[in-house]
């Protein structure tokens, strides 16, 4: 899920140019790039420069599923919420633009499942907080439900969401953000911040896995687990269910059929 960027630039009379580096050129720092570009749209003296040692097609989003839906997060802080709400609000404003298609976004009806043995923290019930933010949602009842008998006992949801194919969405990104003058791509390894200490004014990392070699930072983990991709006719459902030590996910896209 993308997350709002709140950054705030202290601007001096004396300074001709503000130097913004983001260090990852993955789904996280393109758009953190892209958020920046629209908060700060009449500045013409930004300088945004986005390094990574690889962009699309070589990054690990490249191969990643792009479904939203608030998963294991306590959605008690709204924070959190006003986050799933920026994001969804994106991705909807682009699901109805022009560049839909080649960005690789659809809507479509996500089936949300859940084993009433699964115990967890996060706000999965039959009634998440979140779904006040979808276009459509309605809970589950017999006799809908009865589809999914051999799952056992569940409870469940059915919303509108959005898919993103990110291996097309990362390029449309990067072609959007090359069309501004003050955005500059450079393809480099960073192996520690300090090396930009002298090139800009501000450095957000961005680098995703990454962060784990970059800043030391040993409580950076996978917390997903892997896409499958086969060919299948066009289905477009797609349907969740919440397993007792995970998150089982299948949807369609372009005839892809998308497992993560």
């Amino acid at each position: 899920m993308m997350k709002e960027t709140t950054l705030i630039l202290f601007f001096h009379r004396e300074r001709m140019t503000y130097r913004i580096t983001i260090v990852g050129g993955g789904i996280i720092g393109l758009t953190t790039a892209c958020t920046i570009l629209k908060e700060y749209a009449s500045v013409d003296t930004l300088k945004l420069t986005i390094i990574a040692d690889a962009f699309s097609p070589e990054t690990t989003g490249d191969v990643s599923g792009g479904f939203w839906e608030p998963y294991g997060l306590d959605l008690s802080d709204q924070r959190i919420m006003e986050w799933a709400r920026y994001s969804y609000n994106i991705f909807l404003d682009e699901y109805f633009s022009s560049k839909a298609a080649r960005a690789g976004i659809m809507e479509l009806s996500a089936y949300i499942l859940k084993g009433q043995q699964v115990n967890s923290n996060d706000d999965t019930s039959s009634n998440p907080s979140f779904l006040s933010i979808v276009r459509h949602y309605r809970v589950l009842k017999s006799p809908e439900i009865d589809m999914f008998n051999h799952l056992g006992s569940i409870t469940g949801f059915v919303m509108s969401s959005i898919v993103a194919e990110v291996r097309r969405y990362l390029p449309e990104l990067q072609r959007f953000l090359q069309q501004d003058s003050r955005v500059k791509f450079i393809k480099r390894k960073i192996c520690s911040l300090n090396e930009l200490k002298n090139e800009a004014d501000v450095v957000i990392n961005c680098t995703g896995l990454g962060a784990k070699d970059l800043v030391d930072d040993l409580t950076i983990r996978p917390a997903r687990g892997q896409v499958r991709m086969r060919s299948i006719d066009n289905v477009f459902l797609l349907y969740c269910y919440c397993l007792r030590l995970g998150h089982a996910c299948s949807c369609s896209m372009d005839q892809i059929d998308v497992l993560f």
